[in-house]
């Protein structure tokens, strides 16, 4: 089969046929890239050829380019760099013909097939001049529809992907491009969506342009016409850029409120089609959000003294007698079938009234309970449920004096609701139950209501799954609120002897188990809700209550070897369940045991250990309970425990070490493992030495691993290296120049999310290799070894510097850390790095921070430069640590 036929088979109506030219185009691919990726240019170019066959082409091209799957992608983007240039500007001269199509569905195939190499290029100073080839078309006065569309699509998938400094220099090109496209009088509304629709994908990118009155004016002209549209496609997009706009540009958006904004999202609130709603009630959950923190901020500067770098304009205070209405309302609105997790406007309108309280706080309180005490004895079920989740939507936020009347009136109305004959008002009775248990326990708590509330909620726990799973998160908060009083009254943090559920906590716990097993468990997260209130009531059980916590600890090792002991016989779709059921048993088996007196848990250890070692085993033999992760965590709660008597179980648990920390693509297990090897270095130190070589050579080829899928191993291994060095202290020489190396070759900027998370690993790992070493008061042969990496190390903190308020605490830390030790063992020689303003705006940011660590280090780092500045006094260093 050539090529050709390849690709018109891939979008053959037998699915067979498909797979097998799926195979067929992957082969191709592997035995002769280039050739391929030209051959599919060529035939995504031919005018003369069948519509779908130049459509299925371009698709074929884009997918050799690109994956959804972080590693692949790069994989593919580096393939593709490696074709050579003649052969790439081909293709690509190719593709931009292709895309002056009249056929809109094959203008949007190549739009992605654009952007997609695109992206392989761009980020690394390549094709230059697309960007403005791309604008200047749309612009064009003799350009067609489709095409102008086409090349909007191509801008808006480009800026959907890539980062500001990649297209810094076309962004006004870009939005004058989508301004153009966007514009009322422009008749084609596909161009106007095209351009909608690649403005949302590139809003921050125009920060600049938000900061000039006559441009900002321009883009929240044309952005809010747009919302006016007769096509409803245009109008939800257009809202979505509303929305997105005042998430970033908050500060400039107090001239549009009352003239548009408001009364744009207000329509949208009252509209009839429920995406439209949604978008209306997003808008505001976004003000609340950007208003909420602030306030905080306007808090935190207040009590430093200070001035806040931004100002709420209470946007949400000022239109709350409008804004709140339309959300009640919206409340009424559900579904008559329950439609799980479908994102509707009754639900959106909930989470945005909770967001309102805790802006407003107590205001929001006269604006609902009205509502609340007309409708919550209504006939119409939607108006009592509507009036209930309005109750519940409020507890967070106003002053507990406020929520504590407004609570003892309301509470038994509530409760009473458990028994409503609609099971929406049931769920949401449940619901509001859980929240009062959760921030207004004083009320549950009360003698004379407290038993009914237990006794309707273990009757609940019999309901339909969504209301049973309400009542289960309800027990859960009412143990950990019974038992925090307990405390209280016992003026102590220990253990009390006894709390409000002792007469029942074994009886609730027995209900949970059988909660937990009910056939339709997996229904609305019960199961998952079941086992997570044993796990509460087990972690909040006082001490009269430890002969439950011992008899539910047997009681969950029995079942699961009795899941383990039917392992053979059991199909596939019963291996799944079963399997759902040992991460959850085993989740609360590690609670249990952090639970239980050293006597007790010596006792268990063995037996637990050994059902941990057969789940481990069966993934090794490719019959995985995909329980791994939970079993490792339960390792490890025995391993913090008793770290004497878990060093026995060492040899037998590092085979299972080792294969997960090859598990390259199952990032759960990986991490699962890399948590156990740091706690092992940091319970064992020099014990573990043994052992190390092969824990690195593990941890090192992690690091290195270009497949990491969930963005989540990388930083994690990092981690661990530097847990190991800090563990072995001067053990740890003959590895610190290999780590040096490796922290080095991925210290490379990427997604800026995944890239602060990967700088603030090595940075950490960094000052574990650096701490470890100072056991030996930093001889010379170990300065030697890290002046070479000095100049590395202070680049990854001018990184830092230059970050912003992005950086975590964390990452603010370690580098203080690291800069007073390089200054501690270099003294004056390494002045002329340490003497930069960026690093001094860093270490003052970090004095004001309300992590303790990061102000203790960040006060020691700045005094330790201090002292190393040329003509300084030097001074006890004990003086002024």
């Amino acid at each position: 089969m050539d090529l050709r036929a390849t690709v018109e088979n891939l979008l053959a109506p037998d699915s067979a046929v498909q797979k097998e030219a799926e195979l067929a185009l992957n082969a191709f691919l592997e035995r002769d890239f280039e050739n391929s990726v030209v051959r599919l240019s060529e035939l995504v170019k031919d005018k003369d050829g069948n519509q779908i066959l130049r459509q299925s082409a371009a698709l074929a091209l884009k997918n050799a380019v690109s994956s959804k799957d972080a590693a692949m992608k790069q994989q593919k983007q580096e393939t593709w760099m490696r074709v050579t240039v003649p052969a790439r500007g081909y293709v690509k001269q190719n593709i931009l013909e292709a895309l002056q199509t009249d056929n809109a569905l094959l203008g949007r195939s190549v739009a992605q097939c654009v952007a997609y190499i695109a992206l392989c290029e761009i980020v690394r100073g390549e094709w230059q001049d697309l960007i403005q080839q791309l604008t200047s078309y749309v612009g064009a006065p003799n350009a067609g529809n489709v095409f102008r569309q086409s090349c909007l699509e191509a801008i808006g998938y480009i800026c959907e992907e890539v980062s500001f400094q990649a297209v810094a220099a076309h962004s006004n090109a870009i939005l004058t491009a989508i301004v153009c496209g966007m514009r009322k009088d422009e008749p084609v509304n596909e161009i106007r969506l095209a351009a909608t629709t690649a403005l949302y994908n590139s809003i921050d990118f125009f920060r600049g342009n938000f900061e000039k009155e006559d441009e900002r004016n321009y883009i929240m002209t044309v952005v809010c016409e747009a919302t006016q549209a007769t096509d409803t496609r245009l109008r939800i997009m257009a809202l979505q850029c509303i929305v997105k706009i005042v998430q970033f540009y908050y500060d400039h958006m107090q001239p549009y409120m009352a003239k548009a904004l408001f009364p744009i999202s207000n329509q949208a609130m009252m509209s009839d089609v429920s995406e439209i709603i949604l978008q209306g009630v997003e808008f505001w959950s976004t003000v609340c959000d950007t208003e909420i923190n602030l306030n905080y901020e306007e808090a935190e500067a207040k009590d430093e003294g200070l001035i806040p770098a931004h100002k709420s304009f209470k946007f949400v205070a000022e239109y709350l007698t409008y804004v709140t209405p339309c959300l009640l309302q919206l409340l009424a609105r559900q579904p008559d079938q329950d439609e799980g997790d479908d994102w509707v406007p009754s639900k959106a309108a909930s989470v945005c009234l909770m967001l309102v309280a805790q802006c407003v706080q107590d205001d929001v309180v006269n604006n609902v309970l009205p509502f609340v005490a007309a409708n919550i004895a209504n006939a119409d079920w939607h108006m009592r449920d509507a009036a209930c989740v309005a109750f519940g939507s409020i507890l967070e936020g106003p002053e507990p004096a406020k929520l504590k009347g407004m609570v003892d009136q309301a509470y038994d109305l509530i409760l009473a609701m458990m028994q409503d004959e609609s099971i929406a008002v049931r769920d949401s009775a449940a619901w509001v139950v859980q929240r009062i248990c959760q921030l207004v326990r004083e009320a549950v708590l009360v003698e004379a209501r407290f038993q009914n509330t237990v006794i309707m909620l273990r009757r609940n726990l019999a309901g339909p799954p969504r209301v049973a799973a309400n009542v289960c998160w309800a027990l859960g908060s009412l143990a950990q609120a019974s038992y925090e009083v307990a405390q209280q009254q016992n003026q102590t943090n220990s253990i009390p002897n006894t709390f409000a559920l002792t007469a029942v906590f074994s009886d609730l716990v027995d209900q949970l188990f059988i909660t937990a097993f009910r056939p339709e468990s997996a229904q609305s997260n019960l199961r998952t809700a079941a086992f997570g209130a044993i796990s509460d009531l087990v972690s909040h059980s006082p001490n009269d209550c430890y002969p439950t916590v011992q008899k539910t600890t047997v009681q969950v090792l029995g079942q699961l070897n009795g899941i383990l002991e039917k392992e053979a016989t059991l199909s596939s779709n019963d291996r799944y369940q079963y399997g759902d059921y040992c991460q959850h048993l085993l989740g609360v088996l590690q609670t249990t045991l952090r639970r239980l007196v050293i006597d007790d848990l010596t006792q268990i250890a063995e037996p637990v250990v050994r059902a941990c070692y057969q789940i481990l085993e069966l993934h090794r033999l490719g019959k995985s309970f995909q329980a791994e992760p939970e079993a490792l965590l339960c390792l490890q709660a025995i391993l913090e425990l008793m770290p004497q008597g878990f060093f026995k179980y060492l040899e037998g648990l590092n085979p299972h070490i080792h294969l997960g920390l090859t598990c390259y693509s199952e990032h759960s297990i990986v991490n699962g493992s890399l948590s156990l090897v740091g706690e092992l270095c940091r319970s064992y130190e020099q014990k573990i030495v043994p052992f190390v070589p092969d824990y690195i050579d593990r941890v090192v080829r992690l690091i290195a691993q270009v497949n990491d899928p969930s963005g989540l191993v990388k930083p994690r291994a990092i981690q661990t290296l530097g847990d190991i060095a800090l563990a072995l202290g001067n053990s740890f020489h003959n590895y610190v120049v290999m780590s040096f190396e490796c922290l080095r070759s991925v210290a490379v900027p990427q997604d800026h999310d995944v890239w602060l998370t990967i700088l603030d690993g090595i940075l950490d790992a960094c000052v574990g290799i650096i701490n470890g070493l100072k056991g030996d008061g930093f001889a010379d042969q170990t300065k030697t070894v890290i002046r070479a990496y000095v100049q590395f190390i202070m680049s990854l903190i001018a990184h830092v510097a230059n970050e912003g308020a992005s950086v975590p605490d964390s990452t603010i830390s370690n580098s203080a850390t690291l800069i007073g030790e390089f200054c501690e063992m270099f003294k004056s020689d390494i002045f002329a790095l340490v003497d930069r303003e960026d690093f001094y705006a860093l270490l003052n940011r970090g004095k004001k921070a309300h992590n303790e660590k990061t102000k203790t280090f960040c006060t020691w780092a700045l005094k330790e430069i201090k002292k190393i500045k040329p003509g300084a006094t030097i001074r006890n260093p004990a003086a002024t640590r």
